[in-house]
């Protein structure tokens, strides 16, 4: 992968950590926006295939958030109006909107995640933290697609056999519960004889070596400078209470001037990060093919 994926997942988690952890705590619906403007700017920038579907459920999420909450909670000054005596207020309804928006943010920041890092780039990046976590989330990644597959082979030949027909709830409860116990058996017994073979090729004994599959580079250094100081930037004000935001009684935003400033100018800044990088990369691109 080219662009922002070309980048060593350890600096890919770190920013995803960053970016996310920054606009999920903090109750300033502007943070929110800039977030979800920027994962949406992320993720129709990356040349991958993307399901269209993706936005079906930020749009139902925002739409469920600013609808139930005035619903459950009267909260605010201003009343729109009163179902059977339950008053529905403006700041409760903004609210809502502010956390649909803001779970959508989350939302479109994770597709992109699930878009550029792998399943190897995971379990590179928690072999630093942890080699027995990495390698058991290499088994489960194996194992889960596996006994999918050999539960629906195990299905068609109790079928193919005439053991049980899809006639009525009984029959496929039955059924269920004949191919839960033969892929329970066959998954013990997958497992002793991975186990037996793990330990023959010495995963039981000493310390394990590993090889390092991507590189730290400089750029992956300077993408990793550049987001630790955006981060710093927006996190220092907000830590100081310059990003405060109260929704009752009533709408009151803090405002402190260059703090406030340099905190929404660099969480905005972070927000782009990615998408300024896979854009020049992309026209970097473009302008070697024209030279040719």
């Amino acid at each position: 992968m080219t662009g922002f994926g070309s980048i060593n997942p350890a600096v890919v988690f770190a920013y995803f950590l960053c970016v996310t952890v920054s606009g999920i705590f903090t109750l300033n619906p502007i943070i929110s926006v800039i977030s979800l403007a920027g994962a949406l700017l992320l993720w129709a920038v990356l040349p991958v295939a993307k399901n269209k579907r993706t936005h079906i459920y930020p749009v139902l999420l925002t739409l469920f958030c600013a609808v139930g909450n005035p619903l459950f909670s009267h909260n605010g000054e201003t009343v729109l109006l009163v179902i059977n005596n339950n008053p529905i207020t403006l700041q409760s309804t903004l609210y809502g909107l502010f956390i649909g928006i803001m779970l959508s943010a989350a939302v479109y920041w994770f597709s992109s995640f699930s878009l550029i890092v792998s399943s190897d780039k995971i379990i590179y990046t928690l072999g630093f933290i942890s080699q027995k976590a990495a390698l058991v989330l290499t088994m489960a990644l194996r194992f889960v697609p596996l006994y999918i597959r050999k539960a629906r082979q195990i299905n068609g030949t109790q079928k193919a056999l005439g053991l049980y027909k899809d006639e009525t709830v009984i029959t496929r409860f039955r059924g269920g519960v004949r191919v839960f116990s033969v892929l329970m058996t066959n998954m013990i017994e997958k497992t002793i004889i991975t186990s037996d073979s793990m330990a023959a090729r010495g995963y039981t004994g000493g310390k394990r070596s590993g090889y390092p599959l991507f590189k730290f580079t400089f750029k992956d250094a300077a993408f990793l400078a550049v987001t630790v100081f955006l981060t710093l930037l927006a996190a220092v004000p907000q830590a100081k209470g310059a990003l405060d935001f109260n929704f009752y009684p009533h709408i009151d935003i803090t405002f402190y001037g260059v703090s406030s400033v340099a905190a929404y100018t660099g969480y905005a800044l972070l927000c782009l990060c990615p998408s300024v990088y896979e854009g020049s990369d992309r026209l970097k691109w473009h302008y070697l093919i024209s030279r040719i």
